[in-house]
């Protein structure tokens, strides 16, 4: 257990905040460690154990390694044994398309950290600037006046409830988002779950960077990460997915071997070590990011399909995004509207296409060489919002 995350949680007391984040993952936490090296009073709940595990795209694009550079964190991720990703396979069809990362924004490798060690780092990061953290803990309600403000949210810690008031309330809560529904954020763009995505870790297999396959009705990934472990995941469309839960060891490797020679070839001798994880399908959306006293971040205020390997660089993105917005208010309270507008609006220009492009990858109704062009319409938006982050500056730790 990290000593100042024992120390912060040993020393709550209930009180006034600048800023309450509701939950404390890749999103939450990097918002938090933002805000308070901007000089505002933190305080960070999660329901969740603090280095405990969860469901994951994995991999790191290149805007999500250009924000943990620019914050000063990616050495620990690298210090973690983390392997360097310098060559992406994309397979379409029998096709095998590898290719080279070259320098961009700073970034020459993408990493795929797992989450017991990424979400770790955050934590650590935004507690080290003095977040007062405390895990295991669960938000309950919202205090909001009679002017529909939110002023504070309610917490249940260690059995006991207790209120604590801020100035803003942002919701990092995830997809499924409390946050979102107690102030009733509007969704205002969404598609339907279209496609399951499962994935566990397996040890033996030798592969030269990532590997991504969509091969008609089917994808499938090889990743490596941390431990000498590689994650394979497989997708397909929803409605197969009940075959996969009557026989999931079978009916997993079944589906990704017969994805590509190579895929397979990678896979043979290779042993599980890890129980299956993933998802039957998530819905895609974008909800109204900010209200009086709220916002939203992360997968609670936008989400779309796995199948972009989008959502952990979309959450470090949107987490400097919001909190800029957040800075401003608490710094001019009467800019309030126009600082949620300008964050909706930014988060919108660089989200909608991404997410048009996940959402036919997920439908399957693509051929390979349609594959391949919405994964270069995917390359190009993340190149697009690494020119948008390269040129902001944020403080780092001092």
């Amino acid at each position: 257990m990290n000593t100042g995350v024992e120390n912060s949680r040993a020393g709550f007391r209930p009180g006034s905040y600048d800023v309450v984040v509701v939950g404390a993952r890749v999103a939450g936490a990097a918002t938090a460690m933002l805000l308070a090296r901007y000089g505002h009073h933190v305080l960070m709940v999660d329901r969740s154990r603090y280095g405990s595990d969860t469901v994951s795209t994995h991999t790191l694009l290149r805007t999500g390694v250009l924000q943990l550079q620019k914050w000063g964190l990616l050495d620990q991720i690298e210090q973690a044994d983390t392997p360097p990703i310098r060559t992406v396979t994309l397979g379409f069809g029998p096709e095998l398309v590898p290719i080279e990362l070259s320098n961009s924004h700073g970034v020459d490798s993408l990493y795929a950290p797992r989450r017991t060690l990424l979400d770790k780092v955050l934590v650590d990061a935004a507690v080290a600037e003095g977040v007062e953290f405390l895990d295991r803990c669960r938000a309950t309600s919202l205090d909001v006046g009679s002017d529909g403000r939110v002023r504070g949210v309610t917490v249940q810690h260690k059995g006991q409830e207790e209120t604590v008031s801020a100035k803003m309330v942002i919701g990092a809560d995830g997809v499924y988002s409390r946050v979102a529904d107690w102030v009733g954020a509007r969704t205002y763009r969404s598609s339907p779950p279209t496609n399951s995505v499962h994935y566990a870790y397996y040890e033996g297999i030798d592969v030269d960077g990532v590997h991504f396959q969509f091969t008609p009705g089917l994808t499938s990934g090889l990743i490596p990460t941390n431990d000498n472990l590689v994650c394979v995941y497989g997708g397909w469309p929803a409605e197969r997915d009940r075959e996969f839960r009557s026989d999931p060891g079978t009916v997993f490797e079944e589906r990704v071997v017969a994805t590509h020679p190579e895929v397979a070839r990678a896979l043979a001798g290779a042993r599980r070590v890890t129980p299956f994880r993933g998802t039957p399908g998530l819905p895609g959306f974008l909800r109204t990011p900010g209200g009086l006293g709220w916002a939203l971040v992360g997968d609670a205020g936008y989400t779309k399909d796995p199948v972009s390997a989008h959502g952990m660089s979309a959450a470090l993105r949107d987490a400097e995004l919001c909190a800029r917005a957040v800075d401003g208010v608490l710094r001019d309270p009467l800019s309030e509207m126009a600082q949620m507008a300008r964050y909706r609006s930014t988060r919108d220009r660089l989200s909608i296409g991404m997410s048009d492009a996940a959402f036919e990858l997920a439908s399957y109704t693509w051929d390979g060489e349609r594959a391949s062009s919405l994964m270069r319409s995917i390359s190009a938006h993340v190149q697009a919002e690494c020119t948008v982050l390269a040129e902001t500056t944020l403080l780092q730790h001092v």
